[in-house]
């Protein structure tokens, strides 16, 4: 674009050094060219500068929009985090063999652990209220203390 516009310039700077015989003429026709061109040029740059704000304008929009984008699809994972992702919990749990107490984070597909302390087998038991259990701790449900015989 800019190549055309130089090659455009020095033929119509040819042409009328070859047109134009007095030199008076010749120079006044050059100095009003150049006078013309400063001005075409100074309203092209500020045309650019007008587009140019406005394409900052809108990138710094792009920007915070994508930073608010960011935000919602935090909360979003959060959310979907809260409602779909596997519950594992935290659970505190008494061994029968030897009184140690552990947390272990486990859900509903456990159905037994092995007490860090003493290596037993504990089955867990996920029906019913540990606060529903008679006072002795025993459920009546496990084969392995022999209480319930």
């Amino acid at each position: 674009m800019l190549e055309d516009l130089k090659k455009e310039m020095n033929s119509f700077l040819s042409d009328i050094n070859q047109n134009v015989k007095d030199q008076n003429d010749l120079m006044y026709v050059k100095e009003r060219t150049s006078q013309l061109l400063d001005v075409m040029m100074n309203e092209v740059e500020k045309l650019v500068d007008y587009k140019e704000d406005k394409l900052n304008a809108i990138v710094k929009k792009q920007q915070e929009e994508e930073a608010k984008l960011q935000e919602l699809r935090e909360k979003i994972d959060t959310i979907y985090e809260d409602i779909y992702e596997d519950e594992e919990e935290s659970f505190s749990i008494s061994c029968p063999y030897c009184n140690h107490e552990f947390d272990a984070e486990i859900d509903e597909d456990f159905h037994e652990i092995r007490c860090p302390e003493c290596g037993n087998l504990i089955e867990l038991d996920w029906n019913g209220n540990p606060d529903d259990e008679p006072d002795s701790g025993c459920g009546g449900s496990c084969s392995s203390c022999g209480g319930c015989d």
